[in-house]
This record gives C-alpha cells, sequence and structure tokens, in this order.
C-alpha cells in the first residue's frame, strides 16, 4: 500500500491540509518508492503544483483584499469627489436664480412706477420720499434708478415727472400765445404733441367758453380765412374757485400741463387738453 502512492494522492492530500510540515514531508518520502522521492522533492521545491504553502495563499489573499480595498478607496473618494461638485452646481444655480429673480422684479417695479406717473400721473409705488421742496408740498421720491418729483405748488405746477436720479427740481413754465401754437400744430399735429407732450406751459390766449359743471375752460385761437386754428381745453384744479367770474371772449392766461390732444370733427377744432390749470383774467 505505501508503494502505491502517487503524485495525485499527494495533491488530494494538500488539498486537504493546505501545508505540509517537514515532519510529514518525510514520513510520506519514508512510504515512497526511492524512484518517485526525486520527482516529488523536485516538484515540492519548485511549488510547480498548483497548490500553495498557507503563507503563499494568505499573502495572495491579503495583497487581493488591498487591493480591492484600494479600488474601493478610489471608488469612494470619487463618489464623494462627484457629490461635492455636484453640490457646488446645485448651489450656483441656485444662486444665478435667485439673481435673476431679483433683477426681474426690479424692472417689473421700474416699469409700473414708469407707465404709472408718465401715463396715468399715479403712483409712485416702489420709490420712498426722500426730500419735501418748500412750495407748498411737493415732493422727490427716490427708486431704483430713477427719481420722481411730484409737484403740488400753491398756485403753479402739479404734476409729476419721472427721470433720473439726476433729474432738476422745475418749476418755471414755457410761455407761448395761442396763435403761435395754432401755426405749429397746423399740418404737423404729431409731432408739435410728441415735442410738449407732458411740458408744464403757460398760453396766452382768448376765452371763448367756461364750463362750470366740469371745471374747465377752452380758449384758443382761429383767424379769419380759418387757415390756422386751435383749441385749448383747460381743466382747471379744484384749489381754484372763482372760474365763475372769469368772462368770455376776454384775454386769459393758463398755466398747466400738456396731457393729450384730440382731433376735431366736422366743423370742429383741434383740441390740446391741457391739465391741472390755474387760469387769471
Amino acid at each position: 500500500m505505501p508503494g502505491n502512492i502517487t503524485w495525485k494522492t499527494i495533491n488530494i492530500s494538500v488539498l486537504l491540509n493546505e501545508t505540509f510540515t517537514t515532519e510529514r514531508k518525510n514520513d510520506i518520502i519514508g512510504n515512497i518508492k526511492k524512484g518517485d522521492v526525486a520527482m516529488f522533492d523536485e516538484r515540492f521545491n519548485k511549488s510547480e503544483d498548483p497548490i500553495m504553502n498557507l503563507g503563499e495563499k494568505e499573502e495572495e489573499l491579503m495583497d487581493s483584499y488591498n487591493a480591492t480595498e484600494d479600488e474601493e478607496n478610489e471608488e469612494y473618494e470619487e463618489f464623494v469627489e462627484a457629490d461635492v461638485e455636484d453640490e457646488k452646481i446645485a448651489r450656483a444655480k441656485k444662486m444665478i436664480n435667485i439673481f435673476f429673480t431679483v433683477i426681474i422684479i426690479i424692472i417689473v417695479a421700474i416699469s409700473i412706477d414708469i407707465i404709472a406717473v408718465s401715463r396715468f400721473n399715479k403712483g409712485p409705488f416702489f420709490a420712498l420720499p426722500l426730500h419735501n421742496y418748500n412750495d407748498g408740498g411737493s415732493k422727490a421720491y427716490y427708486g431704483i434708478g430713477y427719481k420722481v418729483i411730484k409737484y403740488h405748488q400753491l398756485q403753479g405746477r402739479r404734476d409729476k415727472e419721472i427721470g433720473l436720479w439726476s433729474l432738476k427740481y422745475d418749476t418755471e413754465p414755457t410761455t407761448m400765445k395761442d396763435v403761435d401754437l395754432a401755426i405749429e400744430f397746423t399740418g404737423h399735429e404729431v409731432e408739435s404733441f410728441e415735442k410738449y407732450y407732458k411740458k408744464f406751459v403757460r398760453i396766452i390766449s382768448t376765452l371763448h367758453k367756461v364750463d362750470e359743471k366740469n371745471h374747465k375752460i377752452i380758449m384758443g385761437y382761429q383767424d379769419e380765412d380759418n387757415k390756422y386754428s386751435l383749441d385749448v381745453v383747460c381743466q382747471i384744479v379744484k384749489d381754484q374757485e372763482n372760474i365763475a367770474s372769469f368772462e368770455e371772449e376776454k384775454p386769459i392766461t393758463i398755466i398747466g400741463t400738456v396731457s393729450d390732444f384730440e382731433w376735431g370733427t366736422g366743423e370742429g377744432n383741434n383740441q390740446l387738453i391741457i391739465t391741472n390749470c390755474f387760469a387769471e383774467q
């Protein structure tokens, strides 16, 4: 039986016991034919057998474990870096969204005040009153990049004006006669109205009609040939209570703000509308 031990039998034993000790090796060699000893010893020492000793196997396992652990650490570090990068991108996007939202809100607020003041003589709604003028109640309002002057003189300018922060307080009206306006507006109605729109003016004319019910007066110019004509309709401020004392077909002077223009119909003349008017005769 001992003489029939083969290299295959030794391999099975190695599989079961993981490795050979020196004593075990000697025991096995004692039971093997001398002719097999050289072959066994050569294979054992050169480690040609696929089964390694326990130390080498443990070292290989540790190397494999370390390599796996390094790969996992690298993957984890890459994951953490990617997560941090994603967080930075998300934070940047949030800040950009907030920035553009604020810009849009500011633009909308400015637009509302510009339209309200310039077209409807209302507001401002998003500007702060930071300066008072000693003229009866005029105030300067400041918004983001713009300024509104709300005029309220005791007897003078009563409109609103919007512009940049450099906008100057100005209560000096542009003075003109009705005949000059009639000539300027004839054939150039649109251009002339755009020129005087929202301007504070003083007009010298002849009173044609007093409308006490609507608190307004109508004056103007018309030549004999009806070549040049223009009516000026003035909405008198409520503060002025002597409108009933005005005499028609007498000279009159008004101050106010140009606000609208209406084309004449039929035999009627074109009308230039003046609001916030004070009149004296």
